[in-house]
């Protein structure tokens, strides 16, 4: 059989929990079946170097920042024909208008879209035109259960053509042993415990702030707690102007962007997310491969990987109050963060592996060449 020629379309290979998937689809989807390419609308990115060292072309449309290229579809149709491209898969809203305007161009009769995580309603502009898009589109995807309702309610696409597909990641590197203290020692937190932890982008969408609230209560009850906040962002500066205006700049811990995340990740008792709103966060998807006991908030496609008492605790969101007074039970309660482990650890490997979530869109191309 003839190999099928796939092509990602994304707007860059940054570090995010988008670029990730299309990483971890590339590394994963079967290359007996499926020769891979990806093309980048912008520039391509600090994660590029990962695809192109497993032998794929990284193709980007260099463009100024926030600048609008109206003649990008053009762009699109030339490289997918040039690269005689059987099956495009696209993620997010600019992607999905110029590479399937580009694809119908170049003759690609196959195409498969992923919406990965926004607000809606959206602009009203970019539902229209996603709805227009759907038409020529094989599936489109929803990376959770939230997602494909608002899919189908906010851009009225027919619910024949959705369908979810919960997002993977490769545990294995979430499962080496740490030494604990000395990881601790490394971070500056020697002495501290218990250790509250995330690792995001610092936005206002993932609702830190509600969580720098929760902490004086928090820090009442366990007066030698650390919180540890892994990323980077816009809100940064924001964020410990916060945490020294609520007095607990000596228990907040800002560390940055981590290459070590799964190491950063074992000394933490306690993932917390407190995020307004959500896809299917990979921050959630690695805490439970690393066996941290999880507290989330209960929006978007959060109860997907969280069952509520089973392995882990949804809140509701934009509450400090909810999110202290579940930190503290689930820090009095050993046992309770116990059985999170060890349930997120099945869990994982029962839904949200990368090898299942590629086999799933495996399945899908095929079903779309049929």
């Amino acid at each position: 059989m003839e190999k099928l020629r796939l092509m990602h379309i994304t707007h860059d290979l940054a570090i995010g929990g988008l670029q990730q998937v299309v990483v971890t689809l590339c590394k994963t989807t079967d290359r007996r079946k499926f020769d891979l390419s990806v093309l980048c609308l912008r520039d391509t990115g600090e994660l590029a170097p990962e695809v192109e060292k497993e032998g794929i072309r990284v193709h980007s449309l260099p463009r100024k920042e926030n600048g609008v290229d109206y003649l990008s579809f053009l762009k699109v149709a030339k490289i997918l024909r040039r690269g005689k491209i059987d099956i495009i898969h696209t993620h997010n809203t600019q992607p999905f208008i110029d590479g399937t305007t580009g694809a119908l161009l170049a003759g690609v009769r196959t195409i498969v879209h992923t919406d990965h995580s926004r607000i809606f309603p959206d602009k009203r502009r970019y539902m229209i035109a996603e709805r227009i898009m759907s038409h020529f589109a094989y599936k489109v995807v929803g990376v959770s259960h939230s997602t494909s309702r608002d899919l189908i309610h906010y851009e009225k696409i027919a619910p024949r053509k959705v369908m979810t597909i919960p997002n993977g990641i490769d545990g294995s590197a979430y499962r080496r042993a740490v030494d604990r203290g000395k990881k601790k020692r490394e971070l500056g937190i020697a002495g501290k415990d218990p250790v509250i932890g995330l690792g995001v982008r610092l936005v206002k969408q993932k609702g830190i702030g509600y969580l720098l609230r929760a902490m004086p209560e928090v820090r009442r009850a366990f007066p030698d707690s650390a919180l540890v906040i892994a990323g980077k962002g816009e809100y940064e500066s924001v964020l410990k102007r916060e945490a020294a205006e609520l007095g607990i700049a000596d228990t907040v811990f800002f560390i940055g962007p981590r290459m070590d995340m799964a190491e950063v990740l074992q000394v933490f008792d306690l993932y917390v997310l407190p995020t307004l709103w959500e896809g299917l966060p990979l921050v959630l998807l690695e805490a439970l491969a690393a066996g941290c006991p999880l507290l989330a908030t209960d929006v978007g496609g959060n109860s997907m990987v969280i069952e509520h008492g089973v392995n882990g605790s949804l809140v509701e969101p934009e509450s400090p109050a909810a999110l202290s007074a579940e930190i503290i039970r689930l820090l009095k309660d050993t046992a309770a963060r116990d059985a999170y482990r060890m349930r997120g650890k099945e869990v994982f490997e029962e839904k949200f592996s990368a090898a299942i979530m590629a086999r799933n869109y495996q399945e899908l191309y095929l079903r779309g060449r049929a």
